[in-house]
């Protein structure tokens, strides 16, 4: 089972490489424009560092951007402390018996950019991938989420168009209504791939659509 972090990339391009903004006549994908007026899971993208909590079907690991990444030794201490336990891999068992998978979040610690609030370290989740590679859908996402005590970012449906109004509008984090979001991550109603096999999905950031933006910087 891979286990390195697939890039997702945004759903247009530029006109020109010095440009900054990204022109929305540009489609980065083909599936964008036919997609285009698609409600989307867009869920907020919150900057961290990837972490994949590993579920071997037996015991608990831990595996960064790629297989070769490390973590900062605070960081982690606390995925140790906190899922390297026999308490939680009991709860892993239960859901998912000896099935291998991973479960993809960010990891949250004041080493790593914004604390969002929880200096002490936090896990934010937002994916679960199966042994064959696949993604699980939002709903069992946020199930197995619940079960096991883990947060997951704030969501709700929206068109491409839509989420990029959002973020035009410079939200707030939902997470930590004290910093800028830095955007927004757009997955499919249900888990698609094109005939290639590239999943469906795509970041739509703040920075990407408004000129003159420093993320989480409140005015």
């Amino acid at each position: 089972m891979a286990h390195n972090f697939p890039k997702i990339s945004a759903p247009f391009g530029r006109k020109t490489p010095k440009d900054r903004l990204v022109d929305p006549s540009i489609y980065a994908k083909p599936w964008v424009e036919h997609l285009r007026g698609v409600k989307f899971h867009a869920s907020e993208k919150i900057d961290g560092t990837s972490v994949g909590i590993v579920w071997d079907g037996e015991r608990i690991s831990f595996v960064g951007h790629t297989e070769k990444s490390e973590f900062c030794p605070r960081y982690l201490d606390y995925l140790k402390a906190n899922f390297a336990t026999a308490e939680f891999e009991s709860v892993i068992e239960e859901i998912f018996s000896d099935t291998p998978v991973t479960i993809y979040g960010e990891g949250i610690s004041k080493d790593y950019n914004v604390h969002y609030g929880f200096p002490e370290g936090n896990f934010i989740m937002y994916d679960v991938q199966n042994e064959g590679g696949t993604f699980y859908n939002r709903e069992p996402v946020r199930e197995i989420a619940a079960k096991l005590a883990l947060i997951t970012p704030y969501e709700e449906m929206m068109t491409l168009d839509e989420a990029i109004e959002f973020v035009k509008s410079r939200p707030m984090s939902r997470l930590d209504p004290t910093k800028k979001m830095e955007g927004l991550v757009l997955r499919a109603p249900v888990e698609m791939y094109t005939n290639t096999g590239e999943r469906i999905i795509c970041k739509v950031k703040v920075k990407d659509f408004v000129d003159g933006v420093k993320d989480y910087k409140v005015d």
